[in-house]
Parts: structure tokens; C-alpha cells; sequence
């Protein structure tokens, strides 16, 4: 391919420094934090976000500029990071580095093929709604990208599986526009986007697999949108689809039990989820649920201990922090203490454990 100067990705100033104000002293001054050098692929690993989104510019700035496959691999890892550290309206001010990814200068000379990794693409049209909160403008841009898969499942000679990947390529922007709408408050329309994915799943279905994964991953993404409605009926329907597609004991349990709390019926979420409990017990999705709904029924100390014990002994996510946070001001008024002890504890990791290692000021509720 005649080469193409990419230079104009290297421009220091279409990166910014990150904020610090958000983060906890105690992950800023970590006993343990790596130096900034270090591989990215390391960083990425061990989960120092922060580190990894500082290192990719240094990489960016001192690449090749012929070398668009390593610069756009880099600010790919340099935009997942920001939206890793909830800095989505910096990704998107930063993602406009690319400038419009629907020119032909994208373009392979020869092939047509795009030079953009498809995912980076699928980041950009999110980063479009999710930064500057143009939802409408991320819909459309997920119906321009299934506009492609269509076409290229036309096309397609399926010697290497090439029309199995763009169907899965078209499913997957389906369900991004649910997500959209999901992230808009439109709970309903999402639900209803939901469905109509479904008689497209299963005619692929039919000619890639016979397990109906597929066919489930929808209902059970159906389920979750129809639990935000209120619409338990319609919940329970779609948990049932998920059943006869391909029953699975943890996710389903766990759905059930969701339900059961949206209903109201606290108790009855206790006593699945403790018993979810006691056949996953490694678990920390289950232990999660069962201490809030522990914390509904009025056992203040049980889901505290059981929040204390998760914290200890798997990786912390940000709901798990932020629960643990709210009873924290819940049992005690010296609750900040508690809470800055928590930070310390979790700064004081070497790693993220396969998860975010940094956590901000708002998980702990600081």
C-alpha cells in the first residue's frame, strides 16, 4: 500500500492531562504504583488505567507516522483508558483527533478494505453519544456501521467465515442502539429494539450454532431493560426465553432473584440469592446482591461483614466500593475515616486483580 502520513494523529496537543482532583490521595501516593515506563501491555494487565492512557501518548508521539496501524492501536488503548476512568468527555474531545473516519483517506487504495480497526470505530460513535451526550448522533452511527455489515455480508465469501463475522458485527450494533436508548431513558423503546433482534439471531442461529447462545444473550438482555421499566411480566418472559435457549444455574438464579427484588419481595430475594450463595460461594456478582438485599431487610451487620469479606478477598468493582461506602454512613458518623481506610487498602494493591485498580472520589463517596 503507498504509504500515508499519519502525523497529524502525533499533535501533543489533542491530548490532555488527566485530572487528578477526582482521585483518592492514597492511589495518587500508592506504595506500589509502577513506573510510567513500563510496557503498556503490563499496565493494561495489572489494571493501572491512568498509566497505560499516559504511556500511549508518549508512544504516540514518538511513533512512526507511517506506521497508522501501531498509532491507531495506541490511541484505541489511549480512549479505552479515559472511558475506564470515567473521562468520557475527554475521550470524546480527544477522539476528534481522527477527524471524520468516513473519508476515503481511511481507505485502503487497493482493497477499500477501512484502515481503522472496527472496534475503535464502534468506540468513537459511542464516545459521540456518551461524551457530549448526542444520542441520537451515536444511534446513527451504529445504523451507519450496520449499513457497512450489510453490505459486506453481500459480499462476503465465506471461505474464511467472513459473512459469519459481519453478522455477528450487525447483531452487536443492535444491540448498541439498545444500549443507547437505554442510556437515553428510553427503557421501553430499547425493550422493544430488544425484540425485534430476536427473528435475525435465530435465522443465524440457524446456519452458525444449534446451542441458542445467541438467542439468549438477548433475552437476557431483554430482561435486564424490562426489570428498569417495572415490567415484571414481561421480565419473567424473557427469563423464560433465555431457560429454554440454554439454562445456566448462576445467571438465571441470579435474574430471578433480581425480579424478586423489584417486586418487593425482600425475603424471597434473600433466600435465593443465600442460596445461589452457597452453591457459588466464590462468586462476588451473588455475595454483592445478597448483602443489599440484606441491607433491605434491615441486616445492617450481616451485609456489612459480607461486603468487608468481598472487598478482602476478590477484586473490588465500583458497585461493590460504593455499597460498602453507603454503609459505612449508614452504621457510623465517623463514617469519612472509614472510608479514607477503605481507599488506603485498596491503594496499597499491586494490581487491580484483572479489574480497574485506581477507584475515584464518588465510589467512595468522598
Amino acid at each position: 500500500m503507498p504509504s500515508k502520513d499519519f502525523s497529524f494523529l502525533q499533535n501533543p496537543q489533542a491530548y490532555h492531562v488527566l485530572p487528578v482532583t477526582n482521585v483518592p490521595l492514597a492511589f495518587l501516593n500508592a506504595p506500589h504504583a509502577p513506573s510510567v515506563s513500563s510496557p503498556i501491555d503490563t499496565l493494561l494487565l495489572s489494571g493501572h488505567y491512568r498509566l497505560a492512557a499516559i504511556a500511549a501518548v508518549r508512544n504516540i508521539t514518538s511513533a512512526s507516522p507511517a506506521d497508522y496501524e501501531t498509532l491507531l492501536h495506541l490511541i484505541h488503548v489511549r480512549l479505552a483508558c479515559l472511558c475506564l476512568l470515567q473521562e468520557h468527555a475527554l475521550a470524546a474531545q480527544e477522539s476528534k483527533v481522527l477527524g471524520d473516519l468516513s473519508s476515503a483517506f481511511y481507505r485502503h487504495p487497493l482493497t477499500n478494505a477501512h484502515l481503522v480497526p472496527w472496534h475503535l470505530r464502534l468506540l468513537v460513535v459511542r464516545l459521540a453519544a456518551l461524551g457530549y451526550g448526542e444520542w441520537r448522533k451515536g444511534i446513527m452511527g451504529y445504523y451507519e456501521l450496520a449499513r457497512e455489515c450489510r453490505e459486506m455480508i453481500i459480499k462476503a465469501d465465506d471461505s474464511q467465515g467472513a459473512e459469519a463475522l459481519w453478522r455477528s458485527r450487525l447483531r452487536d450494533c443492535g444491540v448498541r442502539v439498545a444500549n443507547v436508548l437505554v442510556e437515553m431513558g428510553d427503557f421501553e423503546g430499547a425493550g422493544q429494539h430488544l425484540d425485534t433482534l430476536q427473528p435475525s439471531v435465530n435465522a443465524a442461529e440457524a446456519r452458525e450454532s444449534s446451542d441458542g447462545s445467541q438467542t439468549r444473550e438477548i433475552s437476557l438482555m431483554e430482561t435486564l431493560v424490562w426489570l428498569r421499566v417495572g415490567d415484571m411480566s414481561s421480565a419473567r418472559r424473557c427469563l423464560a426465553q433465555a431457560l429454554n435457549a440454554s439454562p445456566d444455574a448462576l445467571i438465571d438464579g441470579t435474574l430471578n432473584a433480581l425480579i424478586q427484588l423489584a417486586d418487593s419481595d425482600y425475603e424471597a430475594a434473600v433466600t435465593s440469592l443465600q442460596a445461589l450463595h452457597d452453591q457459588f460461594p466464590q462468586d462476588a456478582m451473588i455475595s454483592q446482591n445478597l448483602a443489599v438485599c440484606l441491607l433491605y431487610t434491615g441486616r445492617i451487620s450481616d451485609a456489612t461483614n459480607l461486603l468487608s469479606e468481598l472487598v478482602d478477598e476478590s477484586p473490588p468493582f465500583h458497585s461493590l466500593v460504593l455499597n460498602l461506602s453507603t454503609v459505612y454512613e449508614l452504621c457510623t458518623e465517623q463514617n469519612r475515616e472509614k472510608k479514607v481506610g477503605l481507599a488506603e487498602k485498596l491503594a496499597a494493591r499491586r494490581d487491580g486483580g484483572g479489574v480497574a485498580w485506581e477507584r475515584s472520589n464518588a465510589e467512595f463517596k468522598l
